[in-house]
Formats: C-alpha cells, sequence, structure tokens
C-alpha cells in the first residue's frame, strides 16, 4: 500500500456515542475496516461528556463499547476515544479534574486498542484548559474550535499555549466558516499561523454541520 506523510486522526461517531448495540451498523463496519487499512490513519470513538454531565458509569460503558468492536472483525479496531464538550475549568471541589481523569484512565486501562500502546485520549473543551486541568493528561487537547473569524490570532495563540505548557504535538484546532473566497494561499497562510504551535488541524469552509462532509480544501492539490 503506498505510504503516505501526512498523518489523519478521524473521529468515528454514530450517533452522539457507540449507541447500545456492541457492535456498529454496516455502514460504519466498512467505513472503519477501509480507513484502518492506512498506516497513517488512526480511528477514534466519539463521546459527548456534555461538560461533565454525562455519567461516569454511562462514559465507561461507552469505551468498553468502543474497545470491544476489537473482537467483532479484523480492521475494526479503533485507537483511543475523542471526548467532546470536556469541561476546561476546574471548580472549587475538583470535581471536573476527577471526572477527566478518570474517563481518561478509564480509555488507558481497557483493553482492545490498535498498537502495543495505550489508548489515545482526546479532549476537546474548545479553548485552552485550566491548569489544574492538565494533571488528567489528555493525549491531545483541542484548544480552538469555532469559526475563521474569531480564530485567535499568532500571538494570543502561541501564548495560551505556552501558559498551558502544551507541546504543538498535543495540540489540535477545529476551524469552520473559512471564506469560500479564500484561495490556496489563504489556506496555507492559516495553517502558516498556527504551526508553530498546533500539529492537528481540522479546516473546513462548512458553515452547518460542518463535520458532515468535505468541500473545497479538500479537492485542491
Amino acid at each position: 500500500m503506498e505510504q503516505h506523510d501526512t498523518q489523519f486522526t478521524i473521529v468515528v461517531n454514530p450517533s452522539n456515542g457507540p449507541e447500545e448495540m456492541t457492535w456498529p451498523a454496516a455502514t460504519y463496519i466498512d467505513a472503519v475496516k477501509r480507513m484502518n487499512k492506512f498506516s497513517n490513519v488512526r480511528t477514534l470513538g466519539y463521546i459527548d461528556t456534555a461538560n461533565g454531565r454525562t455519567s461516569n458509569a454511562t462514559v465507561r460503558n461507552q469505551i468498553a463499547t468502543y474497545a470491544g468492536w476489537k473482537s467483532v472483525g479484523e480492521g475494526l479496531t479503533l485507537s483511543g476515544v475523542y471526548f467532546d464538550h470536556t469541561p476546561w475549568e476546574n471548580d472549587e471541589d475538583s470535581v471536573a479534574r476527577a471526572y477527566l481523569t478518570n474517563v481518561s484512565a478509564a480509555v488507558r486501562f481497557a483493553k482492545g486498542w490498535n498498537g502495543p500502546d495505550e489508548g489515545l485520549v482526546v479532549h476537546n473543551p474548545a479553548r485552552i484548559l485550566d491548569a489544574e486541568q492538565m494533571t488528567s493528561k489528555p493525549d491531545l487537547v483541542v484548544v480552538y474550535e469555532g469559526t475563521y473569524d474569531d480564530m485567535p490570532n499568532r500571538e494570543k495563540l502561541h501564548a495560551q499555549v505556552a501558559a498551558a505548557k502544551r507541546d504543538r504535538s498535543d495540540v489540535a484546532m477545529l476551524v469552520h466558516s473559512v471564506p469560500k473566497t479564500l484561495s490556496g494561499g489563504g489556506l496555507r497562510r492559516i495553517i502558516e499561523n498556527v504551526r508553530r504551535d498546533v500539529e492537528w488541524l481540522y479546516v473546513t469552509d462548512l458553515v452547518d454541520e460542518v463535520y458532515s462532509g468535505y468541500r473545497s480544501f479538500w479537492s485542491g492539490g
């Protein structure tokens, strides 16, 4: 199979989680198997924490379901979990920090992930985590999720990531509503503005349902 230098992390979300079934629908089985054939692709299961309001028991059951996909069939093994809407700020009783630490540990202790390492843990608070939340030790943090117009400038982003003591290899941004009139050169400017601090970047010109399809940026050279 042809090798590629660009690494992709793809989030699989059957129904705001894995649903209650032991294995996904046939459409997802086929899609995950196709993606897992590429050495530069890792697939993650989606779990919505609802800012920490989804119970620990529910999250643990969903983690176990995703880890269990390995036993469903060859090529269906995931690499970890993408936790969406995670708490970014700790509270007075440290409940949020304990919550993130517990769900992250549940992924790492689960058996069934792809590769020899423990499961990959991604948190998406859509902003820089409070310093106390860093003790939950996510492997990857989404520090910005929003529109192109609201993106932090290079200096602000650098200061925020430096203050959080994050390395660019574990920082991600999700940018949508990029103007359709922006040329390829404009897209390169976005990359140049964040590449010093961000290694993982998703960019789309979609405005609605921004993760449901691909637009012009994916069709260009």
